[in-house]
């Protein structure tokens, strides 16, 4: 199977003029036509068909090549017809739009496997839309204008909308460009090709989308890879210093430059210029005296005036065209930069002790799961092929029953358990609902009618939980842990769901061992001991908690105090939840 990328270039509205093009700004320690050239050599040898945008100014090819000497240029439909017509039926397109661009390399090779299982289909590279905190809400009014029913929608669970389309891999027998035809964007090729009768899959974005059309996007994206690039070059600990890429710079001696910053080869930085990181200056671009650049990326040959403040602006100023006067960036733009930011920042950390203790915490951990619940496997293989032989005798239906749980990251997997319960319980489940005394999203009854005739002992004694140990083992679940939940508990609290699913979920954790309210129903006391064990995770704390469930017998034989285990935690007379969660549930 032989591979033609072909990269759809555009001008953005924050590039301005004759001059702009995406493929040439600089993202980070590259430019963006850079980063694809090194992406695309993953799935093929061959250069890139670029397909200029509309009303370029006559050094656009020059200036693509100088990037990238091998690829080539087109303009006209002409000229795409005549490019691709050595192309075989049986050759694959693979049409890139940067204003949509996975922020790993990983993601086309992923797409290029999924494909190759059948040549036929089209497959899409798909972003869905992302909230600013993962999370966004619906409300829904009836006639009178009351609310009716208010819906919060997760990004990676139940919010099922497409932002844009990365990458789109397409049999050139489907005769797309064949005529000359460029879409406008992969989304309208997507649909183009439904309404030819080409068929078609949509393959999700396994990290994130850096959306460059857009200039906030943009200046996100550039962050990213700024702290990326200056992790992979620094020393730990140490206070970042700017990188230089290439040659032909000038910095005064006045100038000052502070916080992650990357310089493109040729810049300048005049006498009492201030430049500010996260921040990028492109080749030959010139930072005059006495201005500030500030969280801001400077394009390629651009000018910024003396004592002129550029903040949080892509600045693609030429010449007296001033495009960056009165931009000020709505807020909803800049509380997603905030976090992004933030997440982006955990991503690309440099060691630090708390960083070390942790990574060798997490090392610890897996050591002690892989050991023990393989230990026990082999210990235990004589009383779990007795319960197998139980639950088979005990009642009709399989012996295992897996339910899908949500894990960390919110990676769904089945947690396997001895079924104790008839097998269409969950059907039933709805009409019990008004039996229920718990006070959260989690179902339980003293006398359930669903539990099969060897159930409760294998509850009383918590046997049914044993093959769990198989999840502990892949990895999927840890010995120590929040407990494993479906999509529909998790979803009740926001900050309760992004902490608990930081970690893996385990088969015992803090709930079992210190809850103590389980006639009244605890969902408080579930949230309040989910978030202190998330905030005091530790080695040692997992192996008190792994001895306090031996001493409780999993806390069916009481309970411990969660002063015990965390010296920092709320004492059992101040009732755990009754304040501090219910700040998590609001």
């Amino acid at each position: 199977m032989r591979i033609w990328p072909v990269v759809i270039d555009s001008n953005p509205a924050y590039l301005g003029g004759r001059r702009g093009s995406l493929l040439i700004a600089p993202l980070g320690a590259h430019t963006v036509i850079e980063h694809l050239r090194m992406w695309l050599q993953s799935v093929t040898e061959r250069a890139p068909l670029v397909v200029s945008p509309a009303s370029v100014d006559s050094t656009y090819e020059h200036r693509i090549k100088a990037l990238h000497p091998s690829a080539t240029v087109v303009a006209t439909p002409q000229q795409i017809v005549e490019s691709i017509a050595a192309f075989e039926l049986s050759d694959t397109l693979l049409i890139i739009d940067p204003n949509c661009l996975p922020s790993r390399s990983a993601e086309l090779p992923a797409l290029l496997r999924q494909y190759s299982e059948d040549q036929r289909v089209a497959h899409h590279l798909v972003a869905f839309e992302n909230a600013v905190a993962g999370t966004q809400e619906r409300v829904s009014f009836d006639g009178s204008g009351h609310v009716q029913r208010i819906h919060r929608h997760y990004d990676s669970a139940t919010w099922p909308f497409i932002a844009g389309v990365a990458a789109t891999l397409v049999p050139v027998a489907s005769g797309i460009l064949s005529d000359g035809a460029v879409p406008t964007s992969l989304l309208g090729l997507r649909q183009t090709l439904v309404t030819r009768g080409v068929p078609t899959r949509d393959v999700p974005l396994k990290g994130r989308a850096l959306y460059l059309g857009d200039e906030s996007a943009f200046l996100t994206a550039n962050e990213l890879f700024v702290r990326r690039a200056l992790a992979r070059t620094q020393t730990p600990g140490i206070s970042a210093t700017p990188l230089f890429m290439g040659s032909g710079h000038f910095v005064h001696d006045t100038a000052r430059i502070s916080g992650p910053v990357i310089i493109h080869a040729g810049a300048h930085v005049d006498e009492n210029a201030m430049v500010f990181g996260p921040a990028v200056i492109g080749a030959g671009a010139r930072v005059s005296s006495a201005a500030v650049v500030a969280h801001a990326v400077v394009g390629a040959n651009c000018t910024i005036p003396n004592g002129d403040i550029v903040r949080n602006r892509a600045w693609f100023d030429v010449g007296s065209e001033r495009l960056s006067d009165n931009y000020s960036p709505f807020y909803t733009h800049r509380v997603a930069r905030q976090l992004t930011d933030a997440r982006m920042h955990d991503e690309v950390r440099t060691a630090d002790p708390s960083s070390s203790l942790a990574r060798i915490h997490l090392a610890l951990k897996r050591a002690f799961d892989v050991t023990i619940s393989g230990i026990a496997l082999v210990l235990l293989s004589p009383l779990l092929l007795a319960v197998v032989a139980a639950v088979k005798l005990g009642s009709e239906g399989p012996v295992l029953y897996g339910d899908e749980r949500e894990g960390r990251g919110g990676q769904v997997f089945k947690c396997w358990k001895f079924r104790t319960m008839c097998v269409n319980a969950h059907a039933v489940q709805s009409s019990l609902k008004v039996l229920d005394k718990m006070d959260g999203p989690h179902f339980k009854l003293d006398h359930d009618p669903r539990v099969t005739r060897i159930g409760p002992v294998l509850r009383a004694l918590n046997i049914d939980e044993l093959p769990q140990l198989l999840n502990v083992f892949v990895g999927e679940m840890s010995l120590v842990g929040p407990r494993p939940s479906p999509f529909r508990e998790n979803q009740i609290c926001v900050p309760w769901r992004e902490a608990r699913l930081s970690v893996r979920p385990g088969i015992t954790g803090f709930w079992q061992v210190c809850r103590h309210d389980r006639s009244s129903g605890d969902f408080h006391q579930w949230i309040e001991f989910d978030l202190l064990y998330v905030q005091h995770m530790s080695f040692w704390l997992d192996l008190k908690i792994v001895a306090a469930t031996l001493l409780t017998l999993g806390g069916k034989a009481g309970h411990v105090s969660a002063g015990r285990l965390v010296p920092s935690a709320v004492p059992d007379s101040e009732t755990p939840g009754s304040e501090t969660a219910s700040r998590f549930v609001a």
